[in-house]
Parts: C-alpha cells; structure tokens; sequence
C-alpha cells in the first residue's frame, strides 16, 4: 500500500514539474512572436515615408507646371499657349482639360451631347400652380332610363367605348307598355273619327245633313287628332323614333311590345354603371355615365399674390398658354389652355379657382388625379437663354460649354439671371449665336475635373 502511495506521489511531481516547462516555454514563445513584429514595423516605416514623400515631391512637381485657367485664358491666346511638354495646351491630352478644353471626336460627340445655338427669347414670367384634374363637365352626360322597369339585358359595361345612338340596355317596362296601349287606342280612334268625318262632310256637301251635324263631326276629329298628338309625344319621350312608333301594330305579337331600350346619348367612355340584370329601376336614376375623356378640365388653385398679373392677362384678352404635368407621366408636359379665372375667393384657403383646359388625346389623364401646372405670363422685352441642363457648376461658378472648333470644346463661366421653366437666363460670359451644349455636359464636366478626381499631368 505504501509502496503504491509513493508511485502516486512521484507522478504527480513529474506532471507539476512538464507544465511548468511547458508554460516557460509558450512565455518565450509570444515574447519572441513581439519582438518579431516590432522589427516587421520597424522596417516597412521607411518605404512607406519614402512614397509619401514621392507624392509630394510629385504634387510639387504638378503644382509647379500649373496653368493659367480656363476662365482666365481668351480663345485666340489658348491656341498659342504652349504646356510643360512643349507643345500647344489644346494639341496635350495631358494638359488640355486643365485650361477647361475638351476634346472630342464629331461622330462620338452626336451620340452624347446635344447642342444648340445661343439666342433671345421672349421674356416670360413662369408661375406654378397645383391642380386636379376633372371631366370637361360640357362633355360628361348622365344616363337616365325615361320609365321605369326590369332590367332584361346590359349591352355595355362600364370602361367601354360607345358611339351616340349605341344600346346600353334593354328593360321591361310596364310604363313603355302602356303608353303604347294607349297610342293603339287613340290611333284606332281617330282612324274612326277621320271615316266618320268623312262621311258627314259628303253629306254635308249634298244638303243632306245640317251644318249642325256637320260641325260636331269635325269638333270629334280634332279633339281625336289631339289625342293622337299627345300619346306620339308621350312615345317621343320615351326615346321612340318615327319608323318605331309606325311599327308598333307589329309589336303586340313578338314579345317585344314593353321593351324599353337604352339608348347612349353621345359618343364617349362609360365612366359609371349602377345597373345589372334583374335590377329594378325607376326614371329617376342615373344607370349610366358617358364622358368624353379626351377633353379634360385642371381646376388649380390661385393665391392671391399671383391673382393680378392673371387678371391683367384676361384684361387684355390674351391667351394664357400652360403646361400640365402629372406624377404617373411626369416627363410628359401636357399642353393645355387657361379660359377662366374665378371670380369667388375661398374663405379657408384664401384662393380663387382657374381653369385648364387640357387635351387628353391618349387617354393618360384620369380625372382624380393631382397636377402640377405651369402658366408663363408674357412680359416686356428679351433675354438670352439656355436650357437649365446646360449650365455646369463648380466652386461656386456656372459655366457652359462652347463648341471653339470642330471637335473641341471649351468652359465658358456665365453669370446667369433669372429661371423661366426649363430655361435661365444668361447675363454676361458667352456671346448670341455660339453653339453650345445643351445636353450631356456633365460628361464634358467630368473630364475638365478629372485632376479633382485625382488624376494629373504626367511628368
């Protein structure tokens, strides 16, 4: 037993004794590992100072052949500047884009850029308004049966197309029935009176009866023909042509004699339908609207600080051209027409209602929808314009690009004025009648700003 006590003893001093060595040996381990790593930084501390100091000494070198800028430089002057390559600025592609010159090949340049030639405009005022689109209420009608029924057929459901005159809906009508009833009796009644008639004025004529006779004969046959006039008329209201009305002897034994048919009123788009098959109606109810959607009204909202350069237009009798835009097609600018002003100002919203009248020849417009519109006021004199797009800013200065010669072309700054929709006005920095950019600059701008970027002369 002691014998084994001491085996036990033994080993357990042996392992105590491995895991100190083994701990001895992991210190060393990760004290070596530092020191190693110390030495790694130590030595990548030199290269990386000496490429820092290369940029440097290459930015110095760069802002040591620097060039006058462009806005600085005249036209006839940059074709004899010369670069730190010893060649013209505008023949270096290395140096070129730092006096604000771009150059690019024609038939590249038609597929990117879009030009245009610097004129005068006539000097407009652009105001703004926000609007909702509405039916032109003069070309919208209602459709109201004219006696009231059982609906038996529906021709045409609502989003459909319809010509004047087209059957909408066929409805039994119990009205239509007996209006054609009673027709059929005056119509036999007055057949009665008018041989009766007859035959009294023959006898008249030959001396055989009194003037008396005669007389009372004639009394029958207007009240008669009165009484026809009046279930015709009645028939009339009902949407019954002349052939229809002749042909309703013909009518007793077909089924047909009751049969109300919907007729549409005008040409148009169904924009409402209330009715279905079996529906029960009356002639007070609308069934059917009809409008002609490619005529819509904008009624936009007018603020009060805007009311009298309108008025003044309206005044005169000029015709107040706009632009209407919506969100669903907004690059779409939809020409219309300011016609009315109104004449009522809303006590909430302290403005006054006007008027767009709009053509909606595709159908994009819906009535609902809200509108952007914008009305430009004419006013005294010119001004020379450009595209808004055309204008190019940076560090605080707007420029534009000038074609200088066939395929190159240079910044011009420009002191701009005041905005006139899609336009602005150029005040002073470029001549009437140079061809400019008038879309896609911004891939001109990027090239003459590539050293912002951090490209630069090569050395």
């Amino acid at each position: 037993m002691k014998h084994t006590n001491d085996k036990m003893l033994s080993r357990t001093v042996k392992n105590k004794a491995l895991f100190i060595v083994a701990m001895l040996f992991l210190g060393l381990g990760i004290f070596v590992g530092r020191m190693s790593y110390s030495g790694i930084l130590h030595e990548t501390d030199s290269p990386t100072q000496e490429v820092v100091h290369a940029g440097e000494k290459e930015q110095a070198g760069h802002e040591g052949h620097e060039h006058q800028a462009a806005e600085e430089i005249a036209p006839d002057d940059l074709e004899k500047a010369v670069c730190e390559h010893a060649m013209r600025i505008i023949d270096c592609d290395e140096c070129r884009y730092e006096v604000g010159v771009v150059k690019i090949d024609p038939s590249i340049a038609a597929s990117l850029i879009q030009t245009g030639m610097l004129a005068d405009m006539e000097r407009t005022r652009m105001l703004t308004f926000t609007g909702q689109v509405e039916l032109d209420r003069t070309k919208a009608v209602d459709v109201v049966s004219t006696g009231g029924g059982r609906v038996e057929q529906v021709k045409k459901l609502i989003g459909e197309k319809v010509a004047k005159g087209d059957i909408l809906a066929v409805l039994h009508s119990a009205d239509l029935g007996q209006a054609k009833a009673d027709f059929l009796e005056v119509q036999a009644k007055l057949e009665l009176t008018q041989a009766a008639f007859r035959r009294e004025q023959g006898l008249y004529e030959k001396k055989i009866t009194s003037q008396a006779d005669y007389q009372n004969a004639l009394n029958e046959l207007k009240a008669a023909q009165a009484s026809y006039a009046a279930t015709d008329k009645r028939l009339r209201l009902f949407g019954l042509e002349t052939e229809q009305i002749a042909g309703i002897k013909n009518e007793k034994e077909n089924g047909n004699f009751a049969d109300l048919t919907l007729r549409a009123p005008q040409s148009g788009t169904i924009i409402t339908q209330t009715i279905s098959v079996g529906t029960i109606v009356d002639a007070t109810e609308s069934l059917y609207a009809i409008a002609d959607l490619s005529h819509l009204w904008v009624w936009c909202d007018v603020y009060e600080k805007d009311l009298a350069i309108l008025q003044e237009q309206f005044a005169q009798e000029k015709s107040l051209p706009a632009m209407v835009r919506v969100k669903a097609f907004e690059p779409i600018a939809f020409p219309g027409e300011v016609d009315l002003v109104g004449h009522l100002m809303d006590e909430h919203t302290r403005t006054v209602k006007m008027r767009v009248q709009v053509k909606n020849p595709e159908g994009k417009l819906r009535p609902g929808m809200f509108a952007d519109v914008r009305v430009a006021i004419p006013l005294p004199g010119q001004m020379m314009a450009v595209p808004q797009v055309a204008v190019m800013s940076d560090g605080g200065k707007d420029f534009i690009f000038q074609q200088w010669e066939n395929d190159l072309w240079i910044r011009r700054d420009v002191s701009v004025g005041d905005k006139c929709g899609q336009f602005i006005e150029i005040l002073s920095g470029i001549p009437r009648g140079a061809t400019i950019v008038t879309g896609g600059a911004f891939m001109l701008k990027s090239d003459i700003l590539r050293e912002k970027m951090g490209a630069g002369c090569a050395d």
